[in-house]
């Protein structure tokens, strides 16, 4: 499990040393460069690290979540950042707007084939899992399925 999933390993790690640097960073001296390093760590450096991690995962679904990857690095870039050292990230909140639609577009397309294959005349646990849902999850998606499907039957056979 370690050796698939190594980037929850590393994470806590770097989300240590992100908070080392902010405590012992000289930001009064050069905000600029401290900005600049957090932002290449959070929204390059770190949605790298998990692709290359899950490189094997489908591409669509690898690209969508290494975006989130990026909008979640903004969102920690400035909570690492002290307010007044920010020059670069409080232009950049517009990039982390932007990048949400397109995962709120994504996420809703994958959604509708996900209950496109949950609820058609054979629910496919396979293709489930090529859409990037882990084994266990498709297991209990298909359960659920079953369950919702046997209450509606139920239901229109007492009309």
């Amino acid at each position: 499990m370690a050796q698939r999933h190594w980037f929850y390993l590393v994470l806590p790690l770097l989300l240590i040393t992100a908070l080392t640097f902010r405590t012992s960073y000289p930001w009064l001296l050069d905000p600029k460069l401290g900005e600049a390093a957090t932002i290449f760590d959070w929204c390059v450096f770190v949605p790298l690290i998990y692709a290359v991690c899950y490189r094997n995962m489908p591409r669509r679904a690898l690209a969508v979540r290494t975006l989130a990857m990026v909008c979640g690095g903004i969102w920690i870039a400035a909570k690492i950042v002290p307010d007044q050292a920010e020059t670069i990230l409080s232009e950049l909140g517009w990039v982390r707007g932007l990048g949400i639609a397109v995962l709120a577009v994504f996420e809703g397309v994958a959604f509708v084939a996900v209950l496109r294959i949950l609820f058609g005349s054979e629910p496919d646990a396979v293709a489930l899992e090529r859409q990037g849902i882990p084994p266990l999850l498709v297991k209990f998606l298909l359960a659920e399925a079953r369950f919702w499907r046997w209450v509606w039957l139920r239901l229109r056979s007492m009309k």
